[in-house]
């Protein structure tokens, strides 16, 4: 009994399996690339003065917060910062204020570069005494909530949720208070 030759229609679907897998290989590795390439920068915030101004009216709680970007390849570009103070000795959702961030939005910040922003809570009437403990609280804590996007090249990153907490900021001590930023939980 002889064979039957082989049909060329089984060598074509082969072929077609292979130019499929190859495809999907050269997909996946492009795909890969660029997300590693434009994937966010490592960012770390510290509040780097905190201060309190009580002989105005309304009276003042004053921070600085420090942005710190040390990506060589991205800049990044602020959509949206947010800073809450809390006092706390109390419970955190009644125990709040927001604060006024003094810079213009979007922000821009460059590759291995520091931005600076300042931020006030303006306290009215009783709300300061009552925040502040009658200014004799020494632990305040800071959270601050931004939304970002990465500049890789000439190309824009999705918008990336930002939120870190910093503890133990002194607006009442004699001298200025630095305090590094962890990621929030």
């Amino acid at each position: 009994m002889a064979m039957a030759p082989p049909s060329s229609g089984g060598l074509e679907t082969k072929h077609f399996i292979l130019a499929a897998l190859a495809a999907t290989l050269v997909a996946a590795t492009v795909v890969t690339v660029v997300s590693v390439v434009l994937s966010p920068a490592h960012l770390s915030f510290s509040v780097t003065d905190a201060r309190n101004d009580f002989t105005s009216d309304p009276a003042r709680l004053f921070l600085t917060l420090a942005a710190h970007n040390p990506s060589r390849r991205a800049a990044v570009r602020y959509q949206s910062i947010f800073v809450d103070v809390s006092n706390s000795s109390g419970v955190w959702g009644l125990n709040w204020m927001r604060a006024n961030v003094s810079a213009d939005l979007p922000l821009h910040q460059p590759r291995r570069s520091e931005r600076k922003v300042n931020a006030t809570v303006s306290m009215v009437g009783l709300a300061g005494e009552e925040f502040t403990g009658n200014r004799t609280c020494h632990s305040f804590s800071v959270t601050v909530t931004a939304v970002a996007r990465f500049k890789v090249g000439v190309a824009w990153t999705r918008l990336y949720d930002i939120k870190v907490y910093c503890g133990n900021v002194d607006f009442f001590g004699n001298a200025s208070t630095r305090a590094d930023c962890q990621p929030a939980a």
